[in-house]
């Protein structure tokens, strides 16, 4: 399972996940350049900015936001109330230009663009509801872990003491402990696999979504099914694909669409 927040941390936090060399906020950069806003997979930081090209930078005003208990923050319980406040203090306001999200951080990209009414979303390999998760999920190296957090926090921690290389981890993820690491994680899996997430999420709203026909973390058939029940959600596949994808790419393929739109 280490390869599951490794992977979590460096290909959804570091790349799949997109980082930005500055922490970037609304404050800090000219209001002139539309607001997209990045959401990572679990662990998600502020530094999942520091790897969106220059060429992008320039163009667009790219914030993101620290989820509880990691890049240093304080732990609490996520909801919906509290990822509008992080957003929003963040500087993502209603009417923004768009929201992209990452695995886990796919469904919270759509319940903020259904929220601050954006313009675009954007959702790249994105985790689904539970149920479609599951239904498809025999093959999935997350499986045994996402079937832990929903029976509980004990067994997800046995599960996680046992990752090697566990203390660089939490270390990469800003977390002030092993322990806190865990804890978080666990609170940010929960959240995602929550049903108050889902029955939030606008059922109109329109998305983007590309994900790896080849994907074993979250099955293509299972963001086939899910996508389903959202009438104006494209799902576009990304032949020969797996969820270690470079992000990057399928960044910059959103925001060019959006831009001819």
């Amino acid at each position: 399972m280490i390869r599951f927040l490794k992977f979590i941390y460096l290909a959804i936090i570091g790349l799949i996940f997109i980082n930005v060399s500055c922490k970037t906020n609304t404050k800090e950069t000219s209001n002139i350049k539309p607001t997209i806003c990045i959401v990572g997979g679990t662990p998600s930081t502020t530094d999942i900015l520091n790897f969106i090209p220059d060429s992008l930078k320039e163009k667009y005003n790219f914030i993101s936001f620290n989820r509880p208990g990691f890049g240093g923050t304080e732990y609490t319980e996520t909801n919906e109330a509290l990822l509008y406040e992080l957003a929003k203090n963040a500087g993502l306001k209603e009417h923004d230009y768009a929201i992209i999200g990452t695995s886990g951080g796919g469904p919270i990209a759509m319940l903020l663009a259904s929220k601050f009414k954006l313009k675009h979303c954007g959702v790249i390999s994105g985790m689904v509801s539970k149920d479609t998760y599951f239904e498809f999920a025999d093959v999935a190296i997350t499986k045994d872990l996402f079937t832990k957090v929903l029976v509980g926090y004990d067994g997800f921690k046995d599960a996680v003491l046992k990752f090697p290389n566990l203390d660089q981890i939490a270390k990469q993820a800003g977390t002030e402990s092993e322990e806190m690491f865990i804890k978080a994680s666990y609170n940010d899996l929960k959240y995602i696999l929550s049903e108050s997430l889902y029955a939030a999420i606008n059922k109109d709203i329109y998305v983007d979504w590309w994900h790896g026909e080849n994907d074993v973390n979250v099955p293509f058939k299972s963001a086939e099914l899910f996508t389903k029940d959202y009438e104006n959600i494209t799902l576009n596949v990304i032949h020969n694909a797996s969820h270690e994808i470079d992000s990057t790419i399928y960044i910059e393929k959103l925001i060019d669409g959006w831009e001819t739109k």
